[in-house]
């Protein structure tokens, strides 16, 4: 016979911890049904800006992620080929303005965080969904390890590729870019200062391309992560084996702090980047989907995760105030798709500005401020989910529908 749960969070990464988090602070119960072996993700690094630390210590997360989070100081970009300096983002300024620090962390560190908030008997691993029914006053869930599940409301926090979006609109897959990534982690203690001086946060940008490498674990480690246009398939997915070689081929002629940081890296991954469309299909009735499986984006406001922990705290926040979990998530995403399709915007144009063919009208724009390789970011920054949670999102112009 099936069992039954109130809540079931379909998910176990950041997403769907965060969220259960949130909703263990707001006092509803929860169950977390995630289809790996053990809680963790693979990958490297993850941000936090002020606004998602906002978010994070809401959901009574605040004192262990900064135990483990890297406090940087800010982005300094250079030029890829000549080292020349374009611009600094200072995270400093930012975090006094704004009223919460940024944070970089690595990301099984910040999951490990989130899964101390968790009563772990409410999580339920090595359960992969393979489908579900909406049976009206319920939802029931099939696993491959043969449990069934039913659950009066569903949260689909299961990433780019969910099941849960797939069974409610069919092939309403993520969209390939044709952009491509390499990530990499170093001993910290490998890599000369000079390399990433002054700021320990340093971002190149080139024709079709950028280079980022910056200190996690609190200095302990060094986290690459670059992006590039392609004209070749690259498979979506964390563990994609690279080759280093290849890596820095696809970065010609770079200056001699780029060039060096490239030679000490021994091994590689890589991954295409995917997109959803910017589309109001974020759940229906009694299922909410929230993060990557709702509006997977582009990394280049480093606003992904970020997106996701204001999710899960603005949800439980309107969980706690509609009698009516339905009238809830009709709510939430009333105030999350306009501020969320805006961020998502905000990330493609980044992304353009950054990989700008023309390199002296890119220098010219920034040092006009009509440019920046971080885009506008204040309007995302400076939102406070705590008090603004059940507010219309105010959104640029520039980012807005």
């Amino acid at each position: 016979m099936p069992s039954g749960t109130r809540i079931a969070i379909v998910g176990g990464g950041l997403a769907g911890l965060a969220a259960a988090n949130a909703l263990k602070r707001a006092g509803i119960e929860a169950q977390v049904f995630e289809a790996a072996p053990a809680l963790g993700e693979i990958g490297a690094a993850v941000n936090a800006s002020p606004q998602a630390v906002k978010a994070l210590r809401a959901i009574g997360a605040g004192d262990r992620v900064a135990a483990v989070g890297h406090l940087s100081r800010g982005i300094y970009t250079r030029n890829m080929q000549t080292g020349e300096f374009l611009e600094f983002n200072d995270r400093h300024k930012a975090a006094e303005r704004f009223g919460a620090p940024y944070y970089t962390f690595h990301r099984a560190d910040l999951v490990d965080a989130l899964a101390g908030g968790v009563d772990l008997g409410a999580v339920h691993l090595g359960h992969r969904l393979t489908g579900l029914e909406e049976r009206g006053d319920r939802v029931e869930l099939a696993f491959a390890n043969g449990a069934q599940i039913e659950a009066e409301y569903v949260i689909a926090a299961d990433g780019i590729r969910s099941v849960v979006r797939q069974a409610l609109y069919g092939d309403d897959n993520p969209a390939y870019t044709g952009q491509m990534v390499w990530r990499a982690l170093l001993d910290a203690a490998d890599v000369p200062e000079d390399v990433l001086e002054p700021m320990g946060h340093t971002q190149w940008v080139g024709p079709g391309c950028h280079f980022i490498g910056y200190y996690i674990r609190r200095g302990r480690q060094v986290n690459i992560v670059t992006q590039e246009d392609t004209d070749k398939w690259v498979e979506e997915g964390w563990s994609t084996r690279g080759d280093p070689d290849e890596m820095r081929l696809s970065f010609p002629n770079p200056e001699p702090r780029l060039a060096k940081l490239m030679s000490l890296v021994t091994e590689v991954s890589k991954w295409g980047l995917f997109t959803r469309p910017l589309t109001r299909n974020w759940g229906r009735g009694r299922i909410q989907l929230i993060g990557d499986a709702a509006h997977a984006m582009l990394p280049n406001a480093g606003q992904g995760a970020c997106q996701a922990f204001e999710d899960a705290y603005i949800l439980s926040r309107w969980l706690q105030a509609c009698s009516d979990p339905a009238e809830a998530f009709d709510n939430f995403r009333r105030v999350r798709i306009p501020r969320v399709h805006g961020v998502q915007r905000l990330s493609l144009s980044n992304a353009r500005f950054k990989h700008m063919r023309d390199a002296a009208v890119q220098k010219d724009l920034i040092a006009s401020g009509k440019g920046s390789a971080h885009g506008n970011s204040e309007w995302v920054w400076g939102f406070d989910p705590v008090a603004e949670w059940n507010k219309e999102p105010s959104v640029p112009a520039v980012y807005a529908a």
